[in-house]
């Protein structure tokens, strides 16, 4: 038995070396204790992996508060602390547990379980830290530091870091798509298209009604209502242009963002299947809805149904 979980335990230092280091401790036996005390860690910490595996979270997290209390100093028991308590939606623990392994020791895993926490919760200030590192380590997350720029309103930072990749990896139909929808939301009167109906340039056509006026003002000052992380006036904004603009998917888009920061989570799916419902042709959009379903399912707990939106993504 013994050798057997050895056996595992040299296979996981591959993928984890810190864990090859030995607690140091002052007892009388010290080589004795030290291999029962190891064993007894791994007994433990293979059965919090088992646990997580078949969905048992609460136990699983009792696992590896053993195992805490065996090596407080490990960060991968903080980093699988944390994956267990977002799975139970204890999401203080959770950023506790990660920030602790991101201090001992800034993996990109444990980075970017942080910062899929941080975006799950609405945290877009975080997230946006976060992703910069990430960023700086691994190109591809920068796309992802895109998409958390958009959300937070941050255009600016956006269209710059659409640049950089562009630079750094050609042009993508993806990029392009996100550079068109903040162009038109910095430059209200260009081209606005939203699912069915365009709204075009005033000058160009001589000018456009006053309910297309205000569509267009309704979509800036959600845009400037994100940025403060007003949800409340999101919602309402949303819900009063849904009244003269019903078939209009990016407001239930908007509408739904606003429900799932508010953690009214059954209301935003109800409210995100309108949003496909009227969606034609945009990509973008389609994600975005895709994504605000994912925070849904997760904060309701409903693991498959998450995992489910999650794979509709596409680049």
């Amino acid at each position: 038995m013994r050798r057997k979980v050895f056996t595992i335990w040299i296979a996981t230092v591959a993928f984890f070396p810190a864990w090859g280091q030995e607690p140091a401790l002052a007892m009388e036996s010290a080589d004795v204790t030290t291999e029962e005390y190891t064993d007894d860690f791994q007994e433990h910490f293979f059965e919090a992996l088992k646990q997580k595996g078949i969905e048992n979270y609460q136990r699983a997290a009792e696992e590896l508060l053993r195992c805490k209390k065996l090596d407080a100093g490990n960060e991968v028991v903080d980093y699988e602390l944390g994956r267990v308590y977002i799975k139970l939606r204890q999401y203080d623990r959770a950023e506790a547990h990660l920030l602790h392994a991101v201090e001992k020791k800034a993996e990109l895993w444990y980075l970017d379980a942080l910062f899929g926490l941080y975006e799950l919760q609405g945290e877009i200030d975080k997230a946006v830290a976060v992703g910069e590192r990430l960023a700086r380590s691994d190109s591809q997350y920068k796309e992802n530091l895109v998409r958390i720029f958009m959300d937070a309103g941050r255009y600016e930072d956006a269209l710059l870091l659409i640049k950089e990749l562009n630079a750094e990896l050609g042009r993508s139909e993806l990029r392009e798509r996100q550079q068109l929808w903040m162009e038109t939301r910095m430059n209200p009167g260009t081209v606005i298209k939203t699912g069915e109906e365009t709204v075009k340039d005033t000058a160009a056509e001589g000018g456009v009604s006053e309910s297309k006026d205000n569509l267009e003002e309704t979509y800036r000052r959600i845009g400037e209502y994100k940025k403060i992380f007003n949800f409340g006036e999101v919602l309402a904004l949303a819900e009063r242009a849904l009244e003269d603009f019903p078939a209009q998917p990016a407001l239930y888009y908007h509408k739904a963002t606003a429900l799932n920061r508010l953690k009214k989570h059954g209301e935003a799916l109800e409210v995100l299947q309108a949003a496909l419902d009227y969606l034609i042709d945009d990509r973008q959009l389609e994600n975005d809805i895709y994504r605000e379903f994912v925070i849904a399912y997760n904060s309701l707990g409903n693991d498959r149904k998450a995992e489910e939106y999650a794979g509709k993504i596409r680049n």
